[in-house]
């Protein structure tokens, strides 16, 4: 019988050391971005006919895996973005984001 109580308890043992729980919490940023990649020095930058950012004197940039990027705080939903350099149109993109999220722009 002390076999048998010794076995039953030791089962019990394994089983009940084997649960647990596993809880995670993500938290997402609120905000959304315009990433551009590229030299942005003499280039105006427009978001949804905006006022007009000089990019380079108005703007700082990084090194992103060995390309100049800028990165630009935007509102949540659709915009329209333009940039002008040397008086041409060299972007005019729509997009949408949602928050937590960039999107790209190459200069």
């Amino acid at each position: 019988m002390k076999i048998f109580q010794t076995i039953v308890f030791s089962i019990s043992l394994l089983i009940l050391s084997g649960c647990g729980t596993y809880s995670q919490a993500v938290q997402v940023d609120d905000r959304a971005y315009l990433l551009l990649i590229g030299n942005p020095y003499g280039s105006v930058l427009s978001i949804d006919n905006g006022k007009p950012i000089n990019l380079g004197s108005e703007t700082t940039s990084f090194n992103l895996n060995g390309k100049k990027a800028t990165k630009i705080e935007i509102p949540i939903g659709k915009h329209s973005v333009k940039i002008i350099k040397n008086g041409e149109v060299t972007v005019h993109r729509s997009f949408y984001v949602t928050n937590g999220n960039s999107f790209e722009l190459q200069l």
